[in-house]
């Protein structure tokens, strides 16, 4: 059996995120914020409830980072934010 059950592309994943939180704008003019909503949707299935809130874990830090560096690079650099290393 196949390992993948189903694979999406970064701006397929983008786009669903931005239709769920509501975000009409080009991914060029998007404002901070609706990059860290958006990115944020992404990583949220992939998170651990802890306390009753969510814990981000690994792997979902690691394709929200994915996804930032891929869809919005001018904000992963802005921010100085980096991948595991």
């Amino acid at each position: 059996m196949d390992k993948w059950v189903s694979v999406a592309r970064t701006g397929e994943l983008v786009c669903v995120a931005k239709k769920q939180n509501g975000v009409v704008s080009p991914n060029s003019q998007m404002t901070d914020d609706e990059i860290r909503k958006v990115v944020r949707w992404i990583g949220v299935p992939f998170s651990e409830p802890m306390d009753g809130d969510l814990l981000l874990n690994r792997p979902a830090v690691d394709l929200m980072l994915f996804v930032t560096i891929c869809e919005f690079p001018e904000f992963y650099c802005r921010y100085g934010l980096s991948q595991y290393n």
